[in-house]
């Protein structure tokens, strides 16, 4: 049976193959912090419950139960956590009003390219494991966002969050609890929004850290961090960091 603990066990393992597969190319003048391909997360993720098991049968119990007890505002929360943007994480920071891609131009850039390596990270595992989406398999399960014809295992909402909030922690360290909370409450919005079993959440937070350890490995992405950082605490009127 999946978990948790047996994904974060996997963690370490995933890091060690991460730093060791991953490569860094330039295309069109525009860094590509992973390319395509060539992670291969599904040698170092557990595979989920298997369709038609008890442990299968669990989540998605756990998943009407859910959608009965969501609150509208909960819905519509997670309806609006669909957006994957590191916008949807200003209400983590003090300054929210400030945190916007008018202001940002430099660190929106920054993102869209954490964004890009995050699916070219995931793209590859979901087909690997062809995890079909809950909806699929549970008729009783009513999403409250549309599915977008890719898979389930791991969610890449998740990753996302998980690798994006760990970079802008890295960013403001000052509110990394806040957004690190945030992060995980976008991440778990997936299952709220009844588009994600709770093992592809827990799969992507394991995906999301090892991106993001491999991120923090590079000189290129060090470099376009520091950018990003910069403009990002001016305008938050924040002092540099050291």
């Amino acid at each position: 049976m999946l978990t948790r603990r047996t994904l974060m066990a996997a963690s370490g393992i995933a890091l060690a193959a991460l730093l060791g597969v991953v490569s860094i190319s330039c295309a069109d003048g525009a860094w590509n912090y992973v390319e395509p391909g060539a992670v291969m997360l599904e040698r170092v993720l557990p595979p989920p419950p298997a369709a038609g098991s008890a442990a299968e049968r669990a989540e998605l119990d756990a998943m009407l139960k859910i959608q009965a007890e969501r609150t509208p505002a909960q819905a519509e929360r997670a309806k609006e956590d669909a957006d994957v943007s590191i916008f949807r994480l200003a209400d983590a920071l003090s300054s929210p009003a400030e945190f916007n891609e008018k202001r940002l131009p430099r660190m929106t850039a920054f993102f869209q390219r954490i964004t890009e390596a995050e699916t070219a990270v995931v793209r590859p595992v979901k087909k690997s494991f062809a995890r079909q989406r809950p909806s699929e398999v549970e008729s009783k399960l009513k999403p409250v966002v549309g599915l977008t014809g890719s898979l389930s295992y791991p969610s890449g909402h998740a990753t996302w969050a998980f690798a994006a909030g760990l970079v802008l922690a890295d960013m403001i360290p000052e509110k990394r609890a806040e957004i690190l909370a945030r992060a995980a409450e976008f991440a778990d919005n997936r299952v709220v929004a009844g588009v994600h079993y709770p093992s592809d959440v827990d799969a992507g937070r394991v995906s999301g850290s090892v991106l993001a350890a491999f991120l923090f490995a590079s000189p290129v992405f060090r470099a376009d961090e520091k950018v990003a950082t910069a403009e990002l605490r001016a305008a938050l009127k924040l002092p540099p960091l050291h």
